[in-house]
């Protein structure tokens, strides 16, 4: 089981149309990371909008920004060596609004990658785990923003709106989420060591 918690920072608000402009992964209960700034596909400037929330400018991603297709590869080889290293095939990718956002994305690069003739990881070998889910069905909250959550959780949220800083406070938050839950389920299976529990509190438990 290995567990990983991912963030984009993209151009805009569109997972089918606009570009990601940062990469940050994140390995559970590991220093295994993954972190970098990506030129946009579409060769579009980013807006004073976007730069004014995430810090990344247009002359930032011309300086260290690297080809879509290199980030997209590099990305690809990181997930494919943990799931070959996971000792039940499976990969759960944790993301904050992810059904609607990172995870869509997400499967943006694996088309693409696909389309270079560059192979993907099969997605039956996936599960994918929407945390914002997760914090609706297990919370009564006004908010459900990730930095909202955090704050709840004395977590750190310094830097937010940059991938790898976002994905560090993510995984904190879930664990916390998995606490709360391993008691309200009452199971003698840890759910953080057993995330196919929480895939399925999120979409069959009644």
């Amino acid at each position: 089981m290995s567990t990983i918690f991912l963030d984009f920072e993209t151009s805009g608000f569109n997972p089918y149309h606009d570009d990601i402009i940062e990469i940050g992964l994140k390995l559970m209960n590991s220093d295994t990371s993954y972190n970098t700034l990506v030129y946009p596909q579409s060769n579009e400037c980013v807006s004073q909008e976007i730069t004014a929330v995430t810090g990344i400018s247009n002359r930032l991603l011309k300086d260290e920004g690297i080809p879509w297709l290199d980030a997209y590869t590099e990305l690809n080889n990181i997930l494919k060596k943990i799931i070959k290293d996971s000792p039940d095939g499976k990969l759960y990718i944790v993301a904050h609004n992810g059904e609607t956002f990172d995870f869509l994305f997400l499967k943006r690069i694996f088309n693409d990658l696909n389309k270079h003739d560059i192979k993907t990881i099969n997605p039956k070998n996936i599960v994918y785990i929407d945390s914002l889910l997760v914090a609706r069905r297990l919370l009564k909250r006004v908010s459900y923003k990730q930095e909202t959550l955090c704050k709840t959780y004395n977590i750190n949220t310094k830097g937010n709106h940059r991938a790898l800083n976002d994905v560090r406070s993510l995984e904190e938050l879930f664990t916390i989420f998995g606490e709360l839950l391993n008691k309200e389920l009452n199971s003698r299976r840890n759910v953080l060591e057993n995330p196919q529990m929480i895939y399925d509190y999120i979409h069959f438990k009644k």
